[in-house]
């Protein structure tokens, strides 16, 4: 049995909604993440103003790096939709292959900005010690931590777009065979 390029023969429409809902998806589990936290920090009993407003000091520096992680997965995603949808399965690997070093670069960078310019950006954004030690500190965790997110987020699109290709053979399979 000849093997077909699904890329090709399924509608572009199509092929969006499969790629694109679950990115979506993630940016609103991450617009949750941060609407939660904020509701548990503004009802801490003490220091919940101060802490309140370094988490929103922190909060543009992580939708920076999610961005840049989902950026950056998206990206890999349509090169490698591309070409293993032409077949290049070789290409594809090392398309997948610098995806993942990229991610541990942009990782590295974060990291060196978690452990030395952390409390430089936050002293920028506020005078109050008390913001600029919690603000500090949550940020220095949470680029320390990145490392999760630019993983996640490149294993995710790498296993997306070979599972986008096999949903569109099972699909066509069952289209060609009723």
């Amino acid at each position: 049995m000849a093997e077909s390029n699904k890329m090709k023969e399924i509608h572009v429409n199509k092929l969006m909604a499969l790629m694109g809902i679950p990115m979506i998806l993630s940016m609103a589990l991450q617009a949750v993440y941060n609407i939660v936290d904020s509701a548990f920090v503004g009802n801490m009993r003490v220091g919940s103003e101060a802490a309140l407003n370094a988490l929103t000091l922190v909060f543009s520096v992580q939708m920076f790096m999610v961005a840049v992680g989902i950026g950056t997965g998206v990206g890999t995603n349509a090169l490698l939709a591309r070409t293993l949808g032409q077949g290049n399965h070789k290409k594809a690997a090392k398309v997948a292959g610098n995806s993942l070093f990229l991610g541990v670069i942009i990782y590295v960078i974060c990291l060196l900005f978690g452990i030395f310019g952390v409390k430089a950006y936050i002293s920028t954004q506020t005078v109050d010690p008390e913001v600029i030690s919690m603000g500090t500190s949550y940020l220095r965790i949470c680029c320390v931590i990145s490392f999760g997110i630019f993983s996640n987020v490149n294993v995710q699109i790498i296993v997306l777009a070979e599972a986008v290709l096999m949903i569109v053979a099972i699909l066509l399979q069952k289209k060609i065979g009723s």
